[in-house]
């Protein structure tokens, strides 16, 4: 009887089916909706973000900074000169030296490459290093088979000349500027006072002391540990206290480190290792990032001088380098060195010198795009 009753009353039976299929068409178009709004949404806000950066102009890149100016090529001096030898930039950037392989030194104006004056001494052997004073008034220089010349860099004068003395090279002045500072090719190093025209003193340096490269602001030192091609870091004011580390090795590179520079503000180092350049952290000795560089094996790095540190030198011992971004490891530039002795940043680190292999002297700077 109770089967059939709904069929006597002639009631059909309900479906509970088709309501829900309606339910769940409706949450698809409602979804549907909802995405196709996002992505117009998404459209809108990239078309607004890509007209704010059409008016901010060509000098603004992704990150909101400042583009970077292109570094190219900006002109030679020393043509037609006798072969350059050295070189060294005046500390406000204005002037660069060259010495030459007649024992003459040049000066030049940096900005426009015209001969300001030229400068002789007693000494007709090669100038293989110079070093100006930190006011820029006085140009010291080493000849090959130990002599130095000190010239009036205003009047391109010599007004002080030592034959013998154990003089090497030229490395430096004093900070009162009164002082050359020179090494004798082993331990031993030397200041040499101009006004007395006397060796004030000398003192033994130790290979390991030697083989140190201490950083902008003097608080820390790298150095390679045993010859290995390990290099490890080291505060130069270090006492040791509970917990104190004393050194810490650079890490998560590949391969040997064949030399490091350190970046204008001490924060980090850059490293020749294989297959490019290495970025570490100078107060864990981290890899902060590796930039591989093509061509010969990179053996030399120098980062630019000042506290943005953009520009890093990289290249093998002898031959052409590359400029390359010190954030990104974009190359900038191929410059022409006969290696690494043979270039020299300008304080300001906006400038590069290089001797070519044409015996000619290549200015490269930053330009503005």
């Amino acid at each position: 009887m109770g089967k059939n009753r709904a069929h006597r009353s002639g009631r059909t039976p309900k479906r509970t089916g088709g309501r829900t299929g309606r339910g769940k068409s409706m949450a698809v178009f409602t979804a549907v909706v909802g995405v196709v709004a996002l992505l117009a949404m998404a459209v809108f806000v990239g078309v607004r973000m890509w007209r704010n950066r059409q008016d901010r102009g060509p000098d603004v890149v992704r990150d909101g900074g400042p583009a970077r100016p292109e570094f190219r090529e900006l002109g030679t001096v020393a043509s037609g000169r006798p072969s350059v030898t050295a070189i060294a930039w005046r500390p406000d950037g204005a002037r660069i030296a060259t010495g030459h392989a007649d024992g003459s030194v040049c000066i030049w104006d940096s900005a426009t490459g015209a001969e300001l004056l030229t400068g002789r001494g007693k000494s007709d052997e090669a100038v293989e290093s110079m070093s100006w004073s930190p006011d820029g008034q006085l140009l010291a220089a080493a000849h090959r088979h130990d002599h130095m010349t000190v010239w009036n860099a205003a009047s391109a004068d010599a007004i002080w000349e030592v034959d013998g003395g154990d003089i090497y090279a030229v490395v430096g002045w004093s900070e009162d500027g009164r002082s050359v500072k020179t090494y004798n090719g082993e331990e031993y190093y030397a200041l040499w006072n101009v006004d007395s025209r006397a060796r004030e003193r000398s003192w033994f340096v130790s290979i390991a002391q030697q083989g140190e490269v201490v950083s902008p602001d003097g608080h820390l030192a790298a150095w390679e540990s045993m010859a290995e091609g390990r290099w490890t870091l080291h505060r130069t004011d270090w006492q040791p206290g509970p917990g104190d580390e004393r050194e810490w090795e650079l890490l998560g590179h590949r391969g040997p480190i064949h030399g490091v520079s350190w970046k204008g503000d001490s924060s980090e180092l850059a490293g020749a290792t294989e297959g490019g350049v290495a970025i570490w952290s100078a107060s864990t000795g981290q890899l902060r990032r590796s930039m591989p560089v093509d061509g010969p094996e990179v053996t030399y790095v120098s980062w630019s001088p000042g506290p943005d540190g953009r520009w890093i030198l990289a290249g093998p011992d002898a031959g052409d380098h590359v400029v390359i971004d010190s954030d990104t490891g974009e190359r900038a530039a191929e410059v022409s060195t006969r290696g690494r002795s043979s270039s020299a940043w300008a304080p300001q680190g906006d400038r590069l010198a290089t001797i070519g292999s044409d015996n000619v002297v290549h200015l490269y700077g930053e330009r503005n795009k």
